[in-house]
């Protein structure tokens, strides 16, 4: 059989599982397949319990026990689809595409770094240390496994993604860092036609506290807030006394994050309506993944991978986040987007674009000969 046959046959075994972030179960046995391969070239591989809540993370190294990697790979196990998913649409390809529920986002990703090793060069693997973690809750924001993911990065020289590259193959050698608030007014409701003097209009507040964090949007920079919900009001003859913003913010840099974070600290303290009060909760938060000297560096490499394997790697710099945010906290140098291509994740359009497969999975191969 081909590298692709071998890949379609045990791809198929991940993605036949439903594996949705609550399902723990489904991750968990994802997870225990990929200990299976690991182990069946000579890894150590061990199911790693970061909560109840989650199913198991799997790890997988050449060297137990190392406290330095020269290397470390990440996918995640879970998808985003409900229970079910998987027998309503099993595993299927054509000549081009590959389909089903996580096809591409992330199981294609979680075996491309297997074979990606197992098909390396084997006096690479023996110089090397050589680390894989893949989570299980990534399409949660990682809240279990950020901590362990940055913990282990911390041990690395360097650290590939392999979520999908984008649907043209680019890769990904940055990524915004985001934060995520809800800010609520509490006012005094009075009858709009009897009595309005007496009502604190909790709609008016956010409206004017919107105005001013809005803004601070700076596009060249690469720097916005985007107040995404706004909900106010219930009936139209009453002053409203409870008005709600969420908000999304953006940044290349986690300085400028920082900035406005404390901007919209300072505008929730302010006084918008006399009598209305303010509520700041600041819900979650990606630090960014920056394209520093020594990402460069490693962009580098993967360029000179990709050629040996017969493609020039094109690159992108993504707004969106992903673990390779968290991880790259640690200051260790982060590129993403190394799995296969494809489109349509999160839809039943999802699939995997096969003639990415093997060149990816060479192209991983190459970075090992080349670090």
């Amino acid at each position: 059989m081909t590298i692709l046959q071998d890949f379609l046959k045990d791809l198929a075994e991940l993605v036949n599982i439903d594996a949705g972030t609550r399902n723990a179960a489904g991750v968990t046995k994802a997870a225990e397949i990929m200990k299976r391969h690991y182990e069946s070239i000579g890894f150590h591989a061990e199911l790693v319990d970061l909560s109840p809540d989650c199913g198991k993370a799997l790890l997988a190294t050449n060297r137990p026990g190392a406290d330095h990697y020269d290397i470390m790979l990440n996918a995640h196990l879970d998808t985003v689809f409900p229970d079910g998913t998987a027998a309503a649409r099993p595993f299927r390809f054509d000549d081009v595409k590959a389909y089903g529920p996580g096809c591409l986002d992330c199981k294609a990703g979680v075996l491309s770094i297997f074979y990606g090793i197992k098909t390396a060069r084997k006096e690479d693997i023996d110089r090397l240390s050589i680390l894989v973690c893949c989570n299980p809750d990534e399409e949660l924001i990682s809240p279990w496994s950020s901590e362990w993911l940055l913990a282990q990065g911390k041990k690395a020289d360097r650290v590939l993604i392999c979520e999908p590259a984008r649907a043209n193959g680019a890769l990904v050698r940055s990524r915004k860092g985001s934060a995520f608030y809800t800010v609520t007014f509490h006012g005094l409701s009075a009858h709009a036609g009897n009595n309005p003097q007496e009502g604190h209009n909790a709609n008016i507040a956010l409206v004017r506290f919107i105005s001013e964090i809005y803004q601070y949007n700076d596009f060249e920079r690469g720097t916005t807030v985007n107040p995404g919900i706004i909900e106010g009001g219930k009936i139209v003859n009453a002053i409203p006394d409870l008005a709600r913003v969420e908000i999304d913010t953006r940044f290349w840099k986690d300085e400028d994050g920082r900035w406005l974070d404390q901007k919209i600290q300072e505008a929730a303290k302010k006084v918008w309506v006399e009598g209305v009060t303010c509520e700041l909760k600041r819900n979650s938060s990606l630090p960014a993944m920056p394209l520093s000297d020594a990402t460069k560096e490693l962009v580098g490499i993967v360029n000179q991978a990709a050629e040996k394997a017969g493609f020039t790697a094109e690159w992108v710099d993504a707004g969106g986040g992903s673990d390779g945010n968290h991880i790259a906290e640690s200051g260790v140098p982060v590129v993403d987007g190394c799995g296969p291509a494809g489109s349509g994740l999160h839809t039943e359009r999802e699939y995997l674009q096969l003639d990415t497969v093997e060149e990816r999975i060479r192209m991983q191969a190459n970075v090992y000969s080349l670090i």
